[in-house]
């Protein structure tokens, strides 16, 4: 199967039907999930390097693909804005920014500490608050030095493999 890249199909069809193009391929997509994650993660594996070796050979452009998120007038920045503002991702910002301002004193003596919320799926309410270890939290495992609101539910790692939770 040959694909045409954008600039010749759009010479051939349309800048019209290259939306409606892109269109079918995101439904395929949503549709085939496991069959388009299976192929994603085929190609990862015959080609492990490929991202490495273009972000060693292209650096000014990774730099600049990084700032288009992240500054103020890049081209994704008002999409990343809305979503962290809105909606669920809103909701439990504003809560991790209250509980910022109450416990800003124990986390000024902690430095090396997070605060972490156990939150109830699919909600902005939340179990409890701890103050964890900031190295072991950034890899995914919770180190409760103290807990400062409600409770945590801690999991051995036997309990996650009956759960069948992936991490």
């Amino acid at each position: 199967m040959v694909t045409l890249k954008k600039v010749e199909y759009i010479e051939r069809h349309g800048a019209v039907a290259y939306v409606g193009h892109l269109q079918q391929c995101q439904r395929w997509a949503a549709q085939h999930r496991e069959k388009h994650n299976a192929a994603a993660k085929a190609w990862r594996e015959a080609n492990p390097n490929a991202g490495k070796e273009w972000y060693a050979a292209n650096p000014d452009k990774v730099m600049g693909y990084n700032q288009e998120g992240s500054h103020k007038g890049g081209k994704r920045y008002a999409v990343k804005q809305k979503y962290q503002t809105t909606g669920l991702q809103g909701e439990r910002h504003r809560v991790r920014t209250k509980h910022a301002k109450i416990y800003y004193n124990i986390k000024q003596a902690t430095p090396n500490n997070v605060l972490h919320h156990e939150w109830i799926q699919g909600t902005a309410k939340y179990r409890g608050v701890a103050l964890v270890d900031k190295e072991a939290h950034q890899n995914g495992i919770i180190k409760v030095i103290k807990i400062l609101e409600g409770k945590i539910t801690l999991f051995s790692e036997k309990e996650i493999a009956e759960q069948g939770i992936i991490l």
